[in-house]
């Protein structure tokens, strides 16, 4: 066997990889050997029909079978030979084997790229955390928001107008002008005033209103509201105002505490409770907006051509994952005229900059000696059964039934490294409108 390797371009490399007739006829007369004690052919008894009478009937699915035996029987061991490992499934190029002659095949395929990097390059990274803390008044807005949960709805006996915070019960019909819309009526809705569960202009025309009130308020709706009949139109709602409703909130103490499941015994345990999820979430923010800023930098580092069969690989990921998220939120991409290729072509500039600060993190995690242990991989599963509320054992078992733990250890992998590259940075406390404002920024050129 003789191989022969080409380089195409810094990331792409050609193998030709060239067999000896000898080896292409003993193949052959295998393949052949077995079709003829396998095949049944008219004016032959089986195992007799003479090799020209299966080379007519069966020349093609023969030279098939002996391409993938000869291919399969070389082609780890060519790659061994070069010394190089494809990122991605080769292309492969031959032509069928044929009697008393070699067989050639080409493999083309992407390789890792080859750059310098030096410690100094990512170490000392300069990062902006945003600077979050829980406050009381944060921890009484919650609480406030579960008080409103467990509010109860009590008519209001009392001749008032209609204030924010009340809810007002109505029946409607809407107008397309002076026309009545077909489908435009409802009774007895509820109007959360304040809420902002309701069209705006409905709310405010609600305000001061009292029972057996008519009340008239005109909303514009844009041309891709979901209902066509009023997608476009300005459209005139007048209402009678039939009740209305008080919200009941329960008393802050240790007997809502306890309504609220029996997993707090006192309001200080439920308040302990809250500030702890608080502190999980700012802290989930921080750690994504220093993963953000360390990507940033990560990908500037080092001067490479990007594998396309990454860039290609990447691009079908987000594009499976989009559809699929339409999907669920009850969308059909067809329906919405979504093209796939269109949008590849919108996304590829995200995978190229995705690619390439993966290409770097992994030349830093090589650097850096980052490695996966087996402790590793189990915290990763107790921590998604703690999201999930699945045992982590059964998680581990239907990761390795789908053959996805190669996939998980590498997203550790990466994460090992980011904390790192984040040990050895110098991390700045800042307002989060400023990076909120530069984030924005940041977005629009990538849109430009």
């Amino acid at each position: 066997m003789k191989v022969n390797v080409e380089e195409l371009s810094q990331v792409q490399r050609r193998i030709t990889v060239e067999l000896p007739a000898q080896e292409v006829d003993k193949t052959l007369n295998k393949v052949y050997n077995k079709l003829k004690n396998s095949v049944k052919i008219k004016g032959f008894r089986p195992g007799k029909a003479p090799r020209p009478i299966l080379e007519r009937y069966y020349g093609d699915q023969a030279a098939g079978e002996a391409s993938q035996e000869l291919l399969g029987g070389t082609y780890s061991e060519a790659l061994k030979e070069s010394g190089l490992e494809p990122l991605a499934q080769p292309e492969f190029d031959f032509d069928a084997p044929a009697p008393g002659q070699d067989f050639v095949y080409k493999l083309t395929f992407d390789v890792r790229p080859e750059f310098e990097l030096k410690p100094e390059d990512y170490q000392g990274f300069e990062i902006k955390e945003p600077k979050l803390e829980v406050t009381e008044e944060e921890i009484a807005q919650r609480l406030e928001q579960l008080a409103e949960r467990q509010a109860v709805l009590v008519p209001v006996e009392e001749e008032r107008p209609a204030a924010i915070g009340d809810v007002v019960v109505v029946d409607y019909q809407a107008f397309d002008g002076e026309e009545p819309l077909d489908g435009g009526t409802a009774e007895n809705v509820e109007v959360d005033l304040g809420a902002g569960k309701s069209q705006q202009e409905i709310e405010v025309a609600l305000v001061k209103a009292q029972v057996g009130d008519t009340t008239e308020a005109m909303v514009h709706f844009e041309d891709d509201h979901p209902n066509k009949k009023m997608a476009g139109k300005d459209v005139r709602f007048v209402m009678q105002v039939k009740g209305l409703k008080s919200k009941v909130k329960p008393e802050m103490d240790d007997d809502f505490a306890r309504s609220l499941g029996g997993e707090f015994e006192t309001m200080d345990a439920l308040k302990d409770r809250i500030s702890q999820d608080l502190e999980k979430m700012y802290q989930e923010q921080k750690d994504q907006e220093t993963r953000r800023q360390i990507l940033d930098q990560v990908r500037d580092l080092g001067e490479f051509e990007v594998p396309t069969s990454l860039v290609e690989g990447e691009l079908e990921d987000m594009v499976k994952d989009f559809m699929q998220r339409l999907t669920q939120s009850g969308m059909d991409p067809k329906i919405a005229g979504l093209d796939p290729m269109k949008l590849a072509d919108d996304f590829r500039p995200q995978a190229e900059k995705k690619v390439r600060a993966g290409i770097v993190l992994g030349k830093i995690s090589e650097m850096e000696q980052v490695q996966v242990a087996e402790e590793d991989v189990d915290a990763e599963f107790e921590m998604m059964a703690e999201r999930t509320g699945q045992p982590a054992k059964a998680l581990k078992d239907i990761y390795n039934k789908n053959n996805a733990l190669p996939s998980l250890s590498a997203r550790i992998l990466e994460e090992k490294t980011l904390q790192a590259i984040k040990a050895g940075a110098i991390i700045k406390q800042v307002d989060p409108a400023e990076l909120a404002e530069k984030s924005g920024q940041e977005t629009g050129e990538d849109q430009s």
